[in-house]
């Protein structure tokens, strides 16, 4: 696959989360918010079963030692997720749909600090602007945040740590399909039980009424597009992938303000092109290869 087709599937995927944007809040009339995580996960898991079985007949490297860091990855997700889930509750869709994706920013500077990767120089300006563009979608004040929107912000933080494990694991075992299912299955449960053990088994009609919601996130907010997230990160860097799937914000906004009536306003229509241009530079200038993919001889001067 080449670096410009695993773009499109990161934007594939932000456009199959920002759709999803407004069912992740509009569940939540129904559902408690570890119910709407956990039961949307599970759907995911099933709808990605028969690609699991596709994948396991590939040659494929074995799974044999992986089993920490596929556990690492699915914990970090379960708690992203909910932490998601719960900061939608309390925010609007537009402000959490921005907040999330500070990931953008966070994830290469935490790869940098942390990992020792170096990132493409056109990471920092599309970082920087994507970093300027949630700041005016906040109201242009940090002063102003809400808790749900810190909730948001805490979940920007786990997935940035998220993004950086999964590129490690599918570019060593190249596994998109079985990570995914792996941690959805992990999320679902953990989830699922908690809000049991917290606010009892949602009901037969709680769940009939939240069924579209419920359908539509787990078929295309966690079945596709965090496989396609993973199948991009075997061919373009966790850094990369994580400042384009931030359009998620974008098409979050716009359909909120299209479903929900939810308003852009001046900053916020700025701040949404500010995300644009971010999202941009990375796609028109991919960056190299991680040096895990490089042949052996190439790397030798």
């Amino acid at each position: 696959m080449t670096p410009n087709r695993a773009i499109a599937l990161a934007l594939l995927a932000a456009l199959a989360w920002g759709t999803g944007n407004v069912a992740q809040k509009t569940i939540l009339e129904h559902l408690d918010g570890f119910a709407a995580t956990g039961i949307t996960a599970l759907v995911g898991v099933v709808v990605l079963l028969p690609l699991l079985r596709r994948e396991a007949g590939a040659d494929l490297p074995p799974v044999r030692g992986s089993l920490p860091l596929l556990l690492t990855i699915s914990l970090l997700f379960t708690l992203a997720s909910a932490v998601m889930q719960f900061g939608y509750g309390l925010t609007t869709v537009t402000n959490a749909g921005f907040l999330v994706n500070t990931a953008a920013v966070l994830t290469p500077v935490l790869a940098w600090l942390f990992m020792s990767q170096r990132p493409h120089p056109a990471i920092w300006p599309a970082s920087l602007s994507a970093l300027l563009g949630v700041y005016l979608m906040a109201g242009a004040s940090w002063a102003g945040l809400t808790p749900g929107d810190s909730l948001a912000l805490l979940s920007a933080l786990a997935f940035a740590v998220w993004t950086l494990a999964v590129g490690v694991y599918v570019m060593r075992i190249r596994r998109p399909v079985l990570m995914t299912v792996v941690q959805l299955a992990v999320c679902g449960v953990l989830c699922t039980g908690l809000g049991a053990a917290v606010h009892g088994l949602p009901t037969l009609d709680a769940i009939a009424a939240a069924l579209p919601e419920i359908l539509f996130m787990g078929l295309v907010s966690k079945g596709l597009a965090y496989v396609l997230m993973a199948i991009a990160q075997q061919h373009i860097s966790a850094t990369c992938v994580a400042i384009l799937v931030s359009a998620e914000a974008v098409f979050g906004a716009l359909i909120a303000a299209v479903v929900l009536g939810e308003t852009l306003g001046q900053a916020r229509g700025i701040g949404s092109l500010c995300i644009i241009l971010g999202v941009v530079i990375p796609a028109r200038i991919p960056p190299p290869l991680p040096e895990s993919r490089v042949p052996a001889q190439a790397a030798q001067p």
